[in-house]
């Protein structure tokens, strides 16, 4: 208790050697303390420095995780692709899991934040919500309008920052407010404020139990509340359902059942509940899988020990990995600050012990890549877009849809390129240097066409899409922002042979292209008819 009570700091002082901000008065005193918890993009128990405050201090936890009941009104449920929503039901199912097996469960609350927690947070007699920051814009607007919002019902809040590896506030002033516009900038402004804080403890490390939840309600017991409901979601949440059934009504706040997981029936999939298994090519989700993942990682030494040598170009490496942990990053199953620290452990292991000298920035590459976008977007707002982008060069892009619809559906007829959108489409993940190629192809390199359509189905389709570094990746590849002089055009047929020199990759998800002769695959077109024929594939 004292421990976390000492990384509570206020909330206009941060700083990132604490893990907390607090918005009102500590737990403190007399009276029955009712927390609430927020899981959002941290889905997971280790490095939850909210979820662990509130845990500790208050007699009830009730742990909660909102899905928009109106989502096709908002256009978001027909928007994501299936593999990001199975990857979301994958995550959410682990995290019931974990949570009961320390007494307590997981509240799927269908509603929209503040209409939500406006009904709620008083109705189960909150007394502290806490939550772990959103770095991103729009995250931003939404938590200090949930904050607002609590503040008003007499809720404090508890937030913690583990989204990143730093608080933004704390690199921003360190930089003197000055926002490093490259990476060697941001290089340099990490050696000045030295290594990130230490991940807080795993939840299940410091109980085998949590506080339980509050025993269930019922209208008897809060008399005139459910009316109150019925009528505010009058208008249009009342009887609102979606084509697939899913309901947001008064009644769901007050029975307990409306509460549970979502089923992939509910968000619109089309497979059996029952019988859900996940195909090998599909990434499951969850942090019991994060941290497996994380374990393989860390059993790879000599590639820690020799990161950013000249790599290794090999199919294999470009299909989905059991190490790979963009993914689950994203959704914050695994905690970058985790990661950090075992990669700091492991270098320090192979070098000879705990030496003074810190390890070199880029061992721990795309995660501190990953930071620098974080950074670069969480004060701009249009960061996803070219008009109002300080950052973006104002280039003139067609708007093709035949063009876009073409490299979108994988029918270029470049078999590389092809191959990396059928990729992305059946799996919801590419090697980023697949997607550098098909960005490049899009854009400057080819088609011309707008970055922004590109980076929006990147978004509805890669399950690590993160609003940062997705639009980040289309700045940059555009030659929009960040290296607009460099010339690399990363040409579909030279990127393809480097990257697959045997064509194991194309074979594997264009088949009909898989007899064709290995001088001829990357540009199929140079086959005589002869080839052609004997492939059984005209071009």
């Amino acid at each position: 208790m004292e421990r976390m009570q000492n990384c509570i700091t206020d909330s206009n002082s941060p700083n990132d050697d604490h893990w907390m901000t607090l918005d009102g008065p500590a737990m403190s005193g007399g009276g029955v303390k009712h927390a609430v918890h927020w899981f959002r993009r941290d889905l997971r128990l280790h490095d939850n420095a909210s979820l662990l405050a509130a845990a500790r201090q208050a007699d009830n936890l009730r742990c909660v995780f909102l899905l928009d009941c109106q989502l096709e009104r908002h256009q978001q449920h027909r928007y994501l692709a299936a593999n990001k929503w199975r990857f979301l039901v994958d995550c959410l199912r682990d995290l019931d899991e974990s949570l009961r097996r320390l007494g307590s469960r997981l509240f799927v609350v269908r509603g929209q934040p503040l209409e939500a927690f406006r009904r709620l947070l008083p109705l189960w007699g909150a007394s502290h919500l806490s939550f772990e920051e959103d770095c991103t814009p729009l995250g931003r607007d939404r938590d200090s309008a949930v904050t607002k919002l609590a503040h008003e019902l007499g809720v404090t809040v508890l937030r913690g920052c583990s989204q990143t590896l730093y608080s933004q506030q704390v690199l921003m002033q360190a930089s003197g407010g000055e926002l490093p516009l490259t990476f060697a900038k941001f290089h340099r402004l990490l050696l000045t404020v030295g290594p990130p804080p230490a991940p807080c403890p795993s939840l299940q490390d410091e109980a085998a139990t949590l506080p339980p939840p509050p025993p269930p309600l019922t209208p008897q017991l809060h008399p005139g509340f459910h009316r109150g409901l019925s009528n505010s979601f009058s208008n249009n949440n009342k009887t609102s359902s979606s084509s697939n059934g899913n309901t947001c009504n008064a009644a769901s706040f007050i029975d307990e059942d409306a509460f549970n997981l979502p089923t992939l029936g509910e968000l619109g999939l089309d497979q059996d509940e029952a019988n859900y298994q996940p195909t090998p090519v599909l990434i499951r989700g969850g942090e019991t899988e994060a941290l497996a993942r994380l374990t393989r990682h860390m059993e790879r030494r000599s590639w820690v020990a020799t990161y950013g040598d000249k790599p290794r170009y090999q199919s294999q490496l470009l299909m989905p990995s059991g190490t790979c942990l963009s993914s689950h990053l994203a959704f914050g199953c695994l905690s970058p600050k985790l990661v950090y620290a075992q990669l700091t452990d492991l270098y320090r292991k192979i070098k000879g012990g705990s030496s003074a000298q810190p390890p070199p920035l880029h061992i721990y590459g795309e995660l501190l890549w990953r930071e620098y976008l974080y950074l670069t977007a969480h004060a701009n707002p249009n960061f996803d877009r070219l008009e109002g982008n300080p950052m973006c060069l104002p280039i003139p892009w067609c708007r093709d849809q035949a063009a876009f619809g073409v490299w979108s559906n994988a029918r270029t007829g470049v078999p590389w390129i092809d191959a990396i959108m059928t990729q992305i489409r059946l799996e919801g993940w590419a090697h980023p240097y697949c997607r550098y190629s098909a960005v490049a192809f899009l854009t400057r390199g080819h088609l011309f066409q707008n970055w922004e359509d590109g980076a929006k189905l990147f978004e509805q389709l890669l399950i690590d899409a993160e609003w940062p570094t997705n639009n980040g990746l289309w700045l940059w590849m555009s030659g929009s922002a960040f290296f607009q002089a460099f010339g690399c055009a990363y040409s579909p047929v030279v990127a393809g042979r480097k990257l697959d020199p045997q064509g194991d990759y194309i074979r594997h998800y264009l088949p009909q292209l898989a007899r064709l002769p290995t001088r001829y695959l990357h540009e199929p077109w140079l086959a005589p008819p002869a080839v052609q024929e004997a492939a059984g594939c005209i071009i």
